[in-house]
């Protein structure tokens, strides 16, 4: 492998111009934007831009075609069996709100009606964005929130989790890939285990949908969320996968023009399929630039593509444990033992607090996260406040870890110095 990746040239950030000494680590918050992503969306915004809830011209009819282009597009991008099954929304974060209002608050109401107990399932590893849409359900209906724990791999413990899922379950959410953790969890598995219950499965899909091989139809869950911006798409745009049969009974969670059929004073008719969850004018730019990125990542080959990540991760992963100060938040032992290594990984520097690693690193143009990462209750319960971490893209090649290395070793030079004054 080059010390410098073959597609970095796609990211006009990188130009003398701009940014060419950046070393960026932090995939996992966002991906960087290639320039045919940027070029797409402005070319769309000043040649094709129109409102695709409008009555039909030229324009108009072009619109609706890319809406259910890109419907089918991302259908194939992530193994759904009918574009219908694809909902448009800001983000993974809308995604499981849709599913919480839209889905299981309707159960949970009904359930209460009867007299029943109802109970709302996640692992111990979730982002905030899939914590807070049930607590607040769970504040409001006074029903019991279930967490299940994490085996030694840092994975979702099944055998724990299966005790914890009964008739009372309303939902079963969780993240395929941990955005602190990194490892994909048995997704198939646990769908299975929950399916055999009858119980509904949401996955958030953000840090594992471009890692993964996706294929919604053979994981067998009911409902998977991403963000276009986790796979080199722009922000603000995302996608609900929901199976057909539930995203007939589904309840919209928001309300607005663009879901209606008919409307007079009394009562409303609104489409069938996915329109009825698009309530407003789709941001189509957006749209536009998600399919792109699709289209971008498939002319690269996807199997190429993960093939160059593994080897990548690989030496990211030895490269760390090699230093003697790291600490990773799972064993770096049980790690190095995987098949197939995580693009990202968090950690701490021992006797050094992360914000001043962070800082020194950021001094020396490298780009990482710090700090909990929207993952508190998972730092809480691995008993540490926050961690540093490096997420790798398909910009980054072998020069970028070795600057990070050597940075993170002058950085535990100098805080070993300062001790020592």
């Amino acid at each position: 492998m080059s010390n410098i990746s073959p597609w970095k040239k796609d990211f006009s950030i990188f130009v003398p111009q701009a940014q060419p000494y950046l070393c960026y680590l932090d995939t996992a918050a966002t991906c960087l934007t290639p320039k045919h992503v940027a070029e797409a969306m402005f070319h769309y915004q000043c040649y094709s831009h129109a409102n695709s809830h409008q009555e039909k011209d030229q324009i108009n009819s072009s619109e609706i075609d890319k809406l259910e282009q890109a419907r089918e597009k991302v259908a194939c991008f992530i193994g759904a069996q009918q574009r219908q099954s694809i909902v448009f929304n800001t983000g993974a974060t809308d995604g499981v709100n849709q599913v919480a209002y839209g889905y299981v608050e309707p159960i949970i109401v009904a359930a209460l009606k009867k007299g029943q107990h109802c109970n709302i399932v996640i692992s111990a590893a979730e982002h905030h964005s899939n914590i807070l849409a049930w607590q607040r359900l769970v504040k409001a209906y006074q029903v019991e929130l279930r967490i299940a724990p994490l085996a030694i791999d840092g994975l979702i413990d099944i055998a724990r989790l299966a005790l914890l899922l009964d008739e009372n379950t309303c939902i079963l959410a969780f993240s395929h890939c941990s955005n602190v953790i990194g490892k994909m969890n048995p997704v198939e598995k646990i769908c299975q285990l929950a399916k055999s219950k009858g119980i509904a499965t949401l996955i958030d899909g953000a840090q594992a949908v471009l890692r993964s091989h996706c294929t919604v139809a053979t994981i067998d869950c009911d409902f998977y969320v991403f963000s276009a911006h986790k796979i080199y798409g722009p922000t603000g745009c995302g996608v609900l996968y929901v199976k057909p049969d539930i995203l007939r009974e589904m309840l919209p969670s928001q309300w607005g023009a663009g879901m209606a059929k008919n409307v007079n004073y009394k009562e409303s008719e609104f489409f069938s399929g996915p329109s009825r969850f698009e309530s407003s004018t789709p941001n189509m730019a957006s749209i536009v630039g998600l399919v792109e990125a699709i289209d971008y990542l498939n002319d690269l080959s996807l199997k190429e593509i993960n093939l160059y990540l593994d080897d990548l991760a690989m030496y990211m992963h030895k490269s760390l444990s090699e230093l003697a100060f790291y600490r990773p938040v799972v064993d770096k032992k049980i790690t190095l033992r995987q098949a197939k290594m995580s693009t990202l990984v968090s950690f701490q520097c021992q006797n050094i607090h992360c914000q001043d690693v962070a800082s020194l690193l950021r001094s020396e143009n490298i780009a990482l996260s710090c700090g909990n990462h929207a993952a508190q209750p998972l730092h809480s319960a691995l008993a540490i406040e926050e961690t540093l971490r490096v997420s790798l893209g398909i910009y980054n090649g072998y020069a970028d870890i070795d600057k990070l290395i050597a940075s993170l070793s002058h950085c535990h030079q100098m805080m070993a110095l300062e001790d020592l004054v």
